[in-house]
């Protein structure tokens, strides 16, 4: 429970802090054993770099 209750938090966004405090952990390195499973939540996240939305590629047009 404690696991998965991590890595929703992880996933949804959640500062590694704040996962730890959540989770009652002294040390953010007790916590940072749940951050490999934000591997594919950070990669989406990069390829949006470079990209524009519609909204931002109207603006620059007008």
């Amino acid at each position: 429970m404690r696991h998965s209750t991590a890595s929703e938090m992880l996933n949804g966004g959640a500062h590694l802090n704040t996962v730890g405090s959540v989770l009652g952990h002294l040390s953010p390195v007790s916590t940072r054993r749940y951050a490999h499973l934000v591997v594919g939540t950070l990669s989406a996240a990069v390829k949006l770099v470079g990209k524009k939305s519609p909204t931002m590629a109207n603006k620059k047009a007008a």
